[in-house]
């Protein structure tokens, strides 16, 4: 059965203060709506999903999150954000897709402790240009309990680009994992573009350069929303996650040639998914 209910153990919201919410344990988590007021999308920062203490995924901002749902064409609502865990934009290739979709959701049984955590920065202001006081309401899609099994795990990693071609070969690999997309984004008021990018494993192009224009056509016509900045390595267009990158120790080299027009910082962000309990990273 699913339960949509209101999440009320949020604590620290205020401008400048650091949210934690705590999601009861037992049940089966598909979505978290996250209802807010006076604070720029822009303004909550350092979010993080957290079980027992251990990161599980992360975005800079709010912002980020937005903009993931949008890629991936999920629903929105105005006022709202809603953070996903099963993933609406898988298709069934075995399974049944809502089969596919909710082989994705968390599961807390058998855990101790589940947080989604945030900062505030500065909020809105009203007509005398004082602060106005940050709302910060949840609600949360749910349903029988289970314990966790395969799940998202989004990380970023932070770079300088310079003009040119930039190779990227640090990225974690971690056993067992498998990577449905890369993106590569600038930070801030970083002033490099991405122009395109290559995805090398083991030497071979799992992704070769192409001009961007057709790179975000052909990203478009498999389901996907091209966002803004944003360059795409997507290993599981259409909806396949059959199609992402296994990562197994035969795997002895992984690297990103990123060719960039400007300078300054970037966020290369990987989005790994794999079996909870056996996982370490």
């Amino acid at each position: 059965m699913l339960e949509i209910t209101k999440l009320n153990n949020i604590t620290g919201v205020s401008e400048g203060g650091s949210v934690s919410l705590s999601l009861p344990i037992g049940r089966t988590y598909e979505k978290v709506h996250f209802q807010i007021e006076n604070v720029a999308s822009t303004e909550i920062k350092n979010i993080r999903v957290e079980l027992n203490g251990r990161l599980l995924t992360e975005w800079s901002t709010l912002a980020d999150m937005l903009e993931e749902n949008a890629y991936f064409k999920r629903k929105q609502l105005d006022g709202y954000a809603t953070m996903y865990f099963t993933r609406p934009e898988v298709e069934g290739i075995v399974n049944p897709s809502l089969v596919a979709q909710r082989f994705f959701a968390l599961g807390t049984q058998g855990l101790s402790i589940v947080q989604i955590k945030f900062d505030i920065g500065v909020a809105e202001k009203d007509q005398q240009q004082n602060p106005k006081t940050p709302v910060v309401a949840a609600f949360a899609e749910k349903t029988r309990g289970s314990a966790p099994g395969w799940l998202f795990k989004r990380r970023v990693f932070r770079y300088n680009l310079n003009t040119g071609i930039n190779e990227i070969e640090n990225l974690p690999r971690p056993s067992g994992s498998q990577i449905a997309l890369i993106e590569i984004k600038k930070t801030g008021n970083s002033s490099v573009l991405i122009k395109d990018a290559e995805f090398l494993v083991n030497n071979v192009k799992w992704r070769e350069a192409i001009p961007k224009s057709l790179h975000n056509h052909i990203i478009d016509q498999r389901g996907r929303a091209p966002q803004g900045e944003t360059f795409a390595i997507d290993l599981s267009l259409s909806g396949d996650v059959f199609s992402s990158l296994v990562l197994d120790p035969s795997i002895s080299d992984m690297r990103l040639r990123v060719n960039c027009e400007g300078s300054g910082g970037a966020e290369v962000i990987v989005h790994y998914f794999d079996d909870y309990k056996k996982s370490t990273f």
